[in-house]
């Protein structure tokens, strides 16, 4: 198990491990239905997420990122709510008094949250307080919740506990996942669903 984790930057967090966050965001896809309140948390790996959306009809989005909302904007079949709230600037997130006071009158069908850090023992957690707090209020307003998380997230415990691993009703993860940590998950009642990862030139290079 790694040490405790602080976070790094957005921008640091979009180039990696990117042909992952896409494969998740494929399987992602699937769990969204037209006509459902959705909530699309504000991390890279559901921004792939959102970007596969556009074209949806009768989706209600809500969402505590401006960068979602950005992606949203011009799709005529997507309603777009925001939280509002402070802005966390480094990994353009919002959070605080504002955006808790918006998610304690929702009901949500579908959360969809990203996850910094994952461990089978300990639970789940992030590097921040104030997004802990965030994730923790999506998780109750939401009928189910869902995480994404690529396999660099297993094995790992950070800075703010957000709760265990069964508050968690289905997680999507990418298929570079130590099958034991699925296992562990499975025993624990989460639903797991494995995104294949498509081999990149560099891996066929490598074989031949």
């Amino acid at each position: 198990m790694s040490s405790t984790s602080f976070q790094p930057s957005y921008e640091t967090l979009s180039h990696s491990h990117s042909s992952e966050k896409q494969a998740i965001a494929r399987e992602a896809e699937r769990l969204v239905l037209d006509g459902e309140t959705v909530f699309l948390e504000g991390s890279t790996t559901v921004y792939e997420l959102a970007r596969r959306l556009n074209q949806r009809n009768r989706l209600t989005v809500v969402t505590n990122s401006p960068t979602i909302v950005c992606q949203l904007q011009r799709s005529a079949g997507v309603t777009v709510l925001c939280t509002g709230g402070d802005l966390q600037k480094d990994t353009f997130y919002f959070s605080g008094e504002w955006a808790q006071r918006a998610l304690s009158e929702i009901r949500l069908d579908k959360a969809i949250l990203g996850v910094s850090a994952i461990d089978l023992s300990y639970g789940v957690s992030t590097a921040n307080h104030a997004e802990a707090q965030i994730k923790k209020m999506i998780t109750r307003a939401a009928k189910t919740r869902i995480a994404v998380a690529d396999h660099s997230k297993f094995g790992t415990q950070s800075f703010a506990y957000v709760g265990p691993v069964a508050d968690i009703d289905l997680l999507v993860t990418d298929s570079g996942t130590d099958p034991k940590y699925i296992k562990g998950l499975r025993e624990a009642g989460v639903e797991v669903v494995v995104a294949e990862v498509p081999e990149t030139r560099k891996e066929r290079n490598k074989r031949t």
